[in-house]
């Protein structure tokens, strides 16, 4: 395979937003140049990170896969990615013949066995998209991940949204995380089915996976999965116009008080929040997340995770920017808000404006390598050795690293 670029200019794309770690450069345009839902787990039997991440030639080609890498020195040097599963096609034509496998996310048990949940196509079944579209897999390595499992399809609860309980249109966005009762819980976007609703009038809505006896380290036919909230609707957002509108992507922290706090992406260009009191089983309606002054974090439909950085500080990321007629972008910038748990408050983690600043830009003039010019945090926050680390993809091509301070 040709290279892309030579050395010197990758070195300099790859300086852009500044990392302090290199995690993955790809050396090859063909299968390995898209890299993206990056979740970087911290494994003692082990000896420190793995790193799980959906890798493709770009974004749509049809040959998602699932790679992992190893770090044993705090993510200072990265074994070379492994293969794990999905289609390994080089052009758009082979790829009509081999199944993907998407947005695959780790959760590693009490004994440190690593199950990978993931999203396998069934060729020939298409709903949304061919890489949204697909059966809930898993599989699992006691061996950190030298040996794996043979694959099994787990049935998912079936909504008024969906057309099926194994074939659905669903993706994790974050590293699933405990919950405040020890359980793992994995926040996921449901697309509406097109053979529930063809004209997608439904938009998209946020649910949870809760993972009831994982850590027992069930074969995966007998894993007790439930899908919260315990409602129809999930949660959801509306248009000026009255229908129903999209809410994505939510990313969640615990709250001293024991409630979660979640995040998410809309269309109506702000960052939305809710909050539950029993564990993710319920919510409150979804609303604008706002500084302390009352002005809306302004946002596209991007990625917005929000953090906890475990000294009393909740770090959230957005755009600042809003374009409606591109209702994605803009992607080039990102800002970091820096907010305090407020018990009494409605919105009970507090955001000052004065304490909002400019985390990562990208030039103008930035490659794109094959995509949009795109700061999206699709990554993952670790804590290993006292550290806060961000692992991000930069422009869905290099995946770094960032300390938070």
């Amino acid at each position: 395979m040709a290279m892309i670029y030579d050395g010197k200019y990758i070195e300099a794309q790859k300086q852009l937003t500044k990392p302090d770690y290199v995690m993955f450069v790809p050396k090859q345009l063909e299968g390995e140049s898209d890299n993206v839902h990056l979740y970087v787990v911290e494994h003692e039997k082990y000896g420190g990170l793995l790193a799980f991440w959906t890798q493709s030639t770009f974004e749509g080609t049809g040959n998602n896969h699932i790679v992992f890498a190893g770090s044993r020195d705090g993510g200072k040097t990265w074994s070379e990615p492994k293969f794990i599963c999905g289609s390994r096609a080089v052009s758009r034509e082979e790829g009509l013949g081999v199944a993907q496998a998407s947005w695959g996310f780790p959760i590693v048990t009490l004994s440190g066995r690593i199950y990978l949940f993931y999203y396998r196509e069934i060729l020939g079944v298409k709903d949304n998209s061919r890489q949204l579209t697909g059966a809930f897999a898993a599989m699992y390595s006691d061996d950190c991940g030298e040996n794996w499992s043979e694959s099994v399809d787990i049935p998912q609860r079936k909504t008024s949204y969906d057309s099926d309980e194994f074939i659905q249109d669903n993706i994790v966005y974050e590293l699933p995380m405990r919950g405040p009762d020890g359980r793992y819980l994995a926040g996921f976007t449901k697309y509406v089915s097109r053979r529930v609703d063809e004209a997608f009038r439904g938009g998209c809505r946020v649910y949870f996976y809760r993972f009831d006896n994982i850590d027992d380290d069930p074969e995966i036919e007998e894993l007790k999965i439930t899908t919260l909230p315990d409602d129809e609707r999930g949660i959801h957002v509306y248009l000026p116009s009255g229908n129903i509108g999209r809410i994505e992507e939510p990313a969640w922290v615990i709250l001293p008080d024991g409630r979660l706090f979640c995040s998410m992406r809309t269309n109506l260009g702000s960052v939305f929040y809710a909050v539950s009191s029993d564990g993710g089983v319920s919510w409150t309606q979804a609303s604008p997340l706002r500084f302390d002054g009352g002005a809306p974090f302004t946002h596209p439909l991007s990625p917005c995770p929000i953090y906890d950085l475990r000294d009393g500080r909740y770090m959230q990321l957005y755009h600042n920017a809003f374009d409606p007629q591109k209702p994605y972008l803009p992607r080039d910038s990102v800002y970091c808000a820096i907010g305090y748990f407020e018990i009494d408050s409605p919105q009970p983690i507090k955001f000052k404006t004065e304490d909002c600043s400019l985390y990562m830009k990208l030039q103008k003039d930035a490659d794109g390598f094959g995509t949009d010019i795109q700061l999206a945090i699709y990554g993952t926050m670790t804590h290993q050795n006292g550290k806060n680390i961000l692992w991000y993809p930069d422009r869905k091509f290099f995946l770094l690293g960032k300390e938070i301070k």
